[in-house]
């Protein structure tokens, strides 16, 4: 199906300079067509606590901002794209601090939109964030290939905050964008466990894990009943050690647009 609005972004891009020029205007209305509106922002402040923005509260900070401060510099570049789902990479500068994102970037029928993002805040004279220790990651990530194997709810609980959500990009048939909790998909876990099913048919990869400081992503391939598909994964390294914070993931094959 085409995109229902004829301004909407057409290149991951597109959604993510749309958000710096909110940030930069302090506009809602601009940040509205930057980001899925269920989408969340989240943040570890200096003393490792967890912190999440929904859309609704970040409209009001940025209406409210007075003066509003553009950023002195932004950046941003592509670290993956593979059909209709993309990680970004953005950065911004202001006069005493700066801001290091990691977003997810979704087609929509609506256009490219930013579904999630994690980030970090860095002051001035900060030290610049150490690598992420990518052996910790791919702990993290086994360990969720692992619950899909076994069906195991409690396991996949325990590589994700609780409040994770999954965006599926033409996951199923006739569905090119929905919003799934970690906790529905546990519960589809012990659903199939319940009845003996096995997950190893599916065959996973991972293809690259990195990151800096409080802040990592993520790429996954599985292979299941013949189909590819890939997941793009947020993650948070949070005082119990690394976490999933928020996903996309399906198939690469098709585009919105063409559906």
């Amino acid at each position: 199906m085409p995109p229902s609005n004829a301004s909407a972004h057409t290149a991951p891009e597109q959604a993510v300079q749309a958000y710096f020029k909110a940030s930069d205007q302090c506009s809602s209305q601009i940040l509205r067509s930057a980001f899925h509106p269920a989408a969340h922002m989240l943040w570890l402040d200096k003393a490792g606590a967890l912190h999440s923005r929904a859309q609704l509260p970040w409209w009001r900070v940025l209406d409210t901002a007075s003066p509003c401060r553009p950023a002195l510099e932004r950046t941003l570049r592509i670290i993956d794209r593979e059909g209709p789902m993309a990680l970004v990479e953005a950065n911004s500068r202001f006069d005493t601090y700066r801001f290091h994102d990691y977003l997810l970037v979704v087609e929509s029928p609506d256009g490219w939109l930013i579904a999630d993002k994690v980030f970090q805040r860095l002051e001035e004279g900060d030290a610049a964030p150490a690598p992420a220790d990518e052996a910790e990651i791919r702990h993290i990530l086994d360990d969720k290939i692992r619950a899909a194997g076994a069906h195991d709810p409690a396991l996949l609980a325990s590589t994700h905050l609780e409040d994770c959500i999954y965006s599926a990009v033409h996951a199923k048939s006739g569905t090119p964008y929905v919003r799934e909790s970690v906790s529905e998909w546990a519960a589809k876990y012990a659903a199939r466990k319940a009845r003996n099913e096995d997950g190893h048919e599916a065959k996973w990869r991972i293809l690259h894990a990195a990151g800096s400081g409080t802040i990592g992503h993520a790429k996954l391939e599985v292979v299941s009943r013949g189909t590819r598909y890939i997941d793009h994964l947020l993650l948070l390294r949070t005082t119990d050690g690394w976490r999933i914070a928020a996903a996309v993931w399906g198939n690469p094959a098709k585009l919105t647009s063409e559906s």
